[in-house]
């Protein structure tokens, strides 16, 4: 048992810092989004079984994809309930900070580094301009590199969806940020 207990330790690392990044594009809050990988790699321990290496990555992303829609499910009960009763301690808090995906290292040309931070800002507000689902199969597909078949079984949903869903978001991403988006 101690073998596979390594392997899963190992699994978890390797997919952390990708699956980070995806739960923060879907929640824009990092703390949440760190909450949310925790609870999944959890849940992931949990039905995981040593035999089933293969399946791994697809069913650790369909456990946090399903994390991620019970969170945001919540987040928009919860934003109704304030609009209803204004006075409430649930208020959200508008001037909460956003995750800077541009960060550089201080090297290299000032223009550009400039330049590279409004681009990030301008990916990350097109992004969240998305629905939701079409967000999931933009980050899937070519953040995360998961196959047409691997993103439907992530998202329940037929091969056909997710082509549709991924279609329609790079649509509205060639249309804000023009050449910079990667059609592939």
């Amino acid at each position: 048992m101690q073998r596979s207990d390594t392997e899963l330790t190992l699994f978890l690392q390797s997919v952390r810092c990708g699956a980070l990044a995806f739960t923060t594009m879907r929640v824009w809050d990092e703390e949440v989004a760190l909450d949310l990988l925790q609870e999944a790699m959890i849940g992931f321990a949990k039905a995981t079984r040593p035999d089933d290496e293969t399946i791994w990555k697809a069913l650790f992303y369909k456990i946090l994809s399903r994390r991620i829609a019970d969170w945001q499910r919540k987040q928009i009960w919860r934003n109704r309930i304030t609009r209803i009763i204004p006075f409430s301690g649930l208020q959200h808090d508008d001037e909460d900070e956003s995750v800077d995906f541009a960060a550089s290292g201080g090297d290299g040309d000032p223009e550009q580094n400039h330049s590279a931070a409004q681009l990030a800002k301008q990916f990350e507000i097109a992004l969240a301009g998305l629905p939701a689902r079409q967000q999931e199969a933009y980050l899937l597909r070519q953040w995360q590199a998961f196959s047409v078949g691997e993103t439907a079984v992530i998202m329940k949903c037929s091969e056909g969806s997710v082509k549709t869903h991924l279609s329609r978001a790079m649509k509205v991403l060639k249309e804000q940020l023009g050449e910079w988006i990667d059609e592939e």
